[in-house]
């Protein structure tokens, strides 16, 4: 590709920008020029192009040296002068090389908008093409003046590059310029890159926007992208190849945190931090850039997704800590796109959960204490069958054991001494009264509400509101060892 690697500093590295030489100048002048900038440097002074359109900030000696060496190349040359102002053909008069001369780049301007006579109008929609871009590439901000840039400048490369005439100048000026790698075939391709030169350029304009967070500037060049007049196949190629640098580092985090993870799954949920603190960053600029359903977007997606999944099943294994691998795993479900990748995160989601449903304290969602565990004995699969006169009842039993911590046992514990003394309580309490032991009674009164106030205190869950007892009701089982039926 001719074009390949164009960036939105094209114009601010032009060689004839730099130099302040025209298209056409030919190798002597290059020499002298270069010399002239050369001496000025030595002397103090600034080596100020004097050409059209020169740079805001005078040019230092590296960028001198990059622009002289793409002059010496036969092939960057001829892409430098693809980029910047012609003049108009021979015998033409050239007000508007003039007016930039002068430094008036507006009146150079109105000057090829009157030109419709050829060979001159294909000069001049060439020179519109370009000092649109330049301007354009010069704003700060995607504001309306800038938009209007942009059309223009889409609109006019659109015909230069239709147009078969301004090619054939471009082969003509090839070979004026006497070199065996500046064959047909070098022009032939630049007009064929020339679409996804263009489209790129904003395609990273567009990224480095996202990554800035300004995304309403981001979301504008990609419009103005899909509005220039090309396949909207080359604005997604143009795209997808603008955040390579995003994609490719996500998959060097999946990789990195892989390897991270074998050598120490106890810091898995460290690990996995902080490899969504940067990889998420990374994906929303591919998400805001690229259309939701395209493959670079899902394709990134789920690569997080199981990298996490992966982190977090060697941790869970080692460390036990449901809680923190649940919540990692619920980011990870953010993240999937594909539905096998869902449906893979989820199930592990559902066991973690259920695991976590027994490590936590059923009634404050503590930690639980397995010790310390509630014990419910539940029958079902009851079956009746009459033999003569007698009925015989079977049943199966199972015992529930609902998480419970230290604290809630203690609590439950006091709840059933509370239970078993407000009755006593109340009865000596009622008789001291009767007996006219005022004091006595009023003492007993107090340590009533005392223990009421226990029995009372406290939020309370009902065991059988716990999952797994949940479902056996759900298919017919109920608390008990055995049905009230059937006795003792």
């Amino acid at each position: 590709m001719t074009l390949l690697g164009l960036r939105p500093d094209l114009y601010r590295e032009n060689a004839f920008r730099i130099t302040g030489l025209p298209v056409r100048a030919t190798t002597r002048d290059i020499r002298r020029q270069t010399e002239k900038m050369r001496l000025m440097e030595r002397l103090g002074r600034s080596g100020a192009s004097e050409g059209i359109l020169p740079p805001a900030r005078p040019p230092d000696e590296d960028t001198r040296q990059r622009a002289a060496q793409r002059l010496k190349d036969p092939v960057s040359r001829l892409v430098d002068e693809l980029f910047w102002l012609w003049p108009m053909p021979d015998g033409e008069v050239d007000d508007a090389m003039t007016a930039l001369l002068k430094g008036e780049p507006h009146d150079a301007l109105r000057v090829w908008e009157r030109t419709t006579k050829q060979p001159a109008r294909t000069v001049a929609v060439h020179n519109i093409a370009v000092l649109s871009h330049v301007w354009a590439l010069d704003t700060d901000s995607l504001d309306t003046d800038a938009i209007r840039l942009w059309t223009r400048a889409y609109k006019c490369w659109g015909e230069v590059i239709a147009d078969d005439s301004f090619w054939e100048l471009m082969r003509v000026r090839a070979n004026e310029l006497d070199d065996p790698r500046l064959t047909a075939g070098v022009v032939r391709r630049m007009r064929e890159d020339l679409p996804a030169a263009l489209l790129a350029i904003n395609a990273q304009l567009a990224v480095a926007a996202a990554q800035d967070g300004r995304l309403k500037d981001s979301r504008g060049h990609i419009t103005g992208m899909r509005a220039s007049g090309f396949s909207t196949g080359l604005v997604d190629e143009a795209l997808h190849g603008a955040v390579g640098h995003e994609t490719s580092r996500i998959k060097t985090l999946c990789k990195n945190l892989g390897q991270a993870v074998r050598a120490t799954p106890e810091r898995g949920d460290e690990l996995a931090e902080q490899f969504l603190d940067e990889a998420k960053s990374l994906l929303r600029v591919v998400a805001s850039v690229l259309p939701d359903d395209h493959r670079g977007v899902r394709e990134a997606g789920d690569d997080m997704a199981l990298t996490v999944l992966g982190c977090v099943v060697a941790y869970v294994n080692t460390a036990k800590d449901y809680r923190r691998s649940l919540d990692l795993l619920q980011h990870a479900l953010t993240l999937a796109d594909s539905e096998s990748v869902r449906d893979r995160v989820q199930e592990n989601v559902d066991i973690i959960a259920d695991n976590l449903s027994y490590a936590s304290c059923f009634f404050c969602g503590q930690d639980a204490d397995e010790p310390c565990a509630l014990h419910l004995p539940m029958h079902g699969d009851v079956n009746r069958a009459t033999d003569y006169y007698q009925t015989r009842i079977t049943w199966r039993t199972i015992t529930v054991q609902v998480p419970r911590c230290r604290r809630c046992r203690r609590k439950r514990g006091w709840r059933i001494a509370c239970g078993a003394l407000i009755g006593p309580l109340a009865a000596v309490a009622v008789a001291a009264f009767l007996m006219d032991a005022v004091g006595l009674g009023a003492v007993l009164t107090v340590i009533g509400f005392f223990v009421a106030s226990r029995l009372i205190a406290g939020p309370r869950r009902d065991p059988t509101e716990f999952g797994p007892v949940t479902e056996l009701y759900a298919l017919g089982w109920r608390p008990g060892n055995r049905p009230p039926e059937a006795g003792r």
